[in-house]
C-alpha cells in the first residue's frame, strides 16, 4: 500500500443491524473522494445489498462480516468477505439478477451501481469486491 490509498477494515457480527456501520464508511470515503450524491448513495446501497446476501447464504442473521473499503487516486474498493460460506462470491445472487425484489431481479442491479465488480475465493471465504472510478480517473484492469 502506498501513501495514496487510505484503508477501513471493519470486523461486522451480530447481523444486518451492523450495515449501517458499514454504510457510514462508505459514505465517508465517497465523500472524501468528492463523488456526487447518486454515485455514493449507489455505492452505499450495491455494499448493503451484498452484506445482506453474504448473510442469507449463510443462513443465519448472525453471522460475521468483513468490509474492507480502500481508496486509491483513481477509485474506491469495497471487499466484503464471509467466512464459512462455501461456494459462488458473496452477492453473486444480486449480480446475476437472482435476488427477491424486482430491482434485483433486473440482472443489472449491481452494474447499475459500480463500475466493476470482482470476485476472490480463498478456502472457505468468498469476497466481492465493488469498484467504483472516481471521477476523472482512467478505467482500466486493476
Amino acid at each position: 500500500m502506498n501513501a495514496e490509498c487510505k484503508r477501513a477494515q471493519l470486523k461486522l457480527s451480530g447481523g444486518a443491524g451492523l450495515f449501517p456501520a458499514a454504510a457510514a464508511a462508505v459514505e465517508h470515503f465517497a465523500e472524501e473522494a468528492r463523488l456526487d450524491e447518486s454515485a455514493c448513495r449507489n455505492l452505499i446501497a450495491a455494499c448493503e445489498q451484498v452484506c445482506a446476501d453474504a448473510l442469507r447464504r449463510a443462513g443465519t442473521d448472525e453471522g460475521a462480516l468483513e468490509v474492507t473499503i480502500e481508496q486509491f487516486s483513481d477509485r474506491i474498493e469495497i471487499g466484503i468477505a464471509h467466512p464459512g460460506v462455501i461456494g459462488p462470491a458473496v452477492g453473486l445472487d444480486a449480480f446475476l439478477g437472482k435476488g427477491t425484489s424486482e430491482v434485483e431481479a433486473s440482472g443489472t442491479y449491481l452494474l447499475s451501481r459500480v463500475d466493476r465488480v470482482r470476485y476472490e475465493t480463498i478456502g472457505q471465504v468468498s469476497r466481492m469486491i465493488l469498484v467504483k472510478y472516481l471521477p476523472g480517473a482512467k478505467t482500466h484492469a486493476n
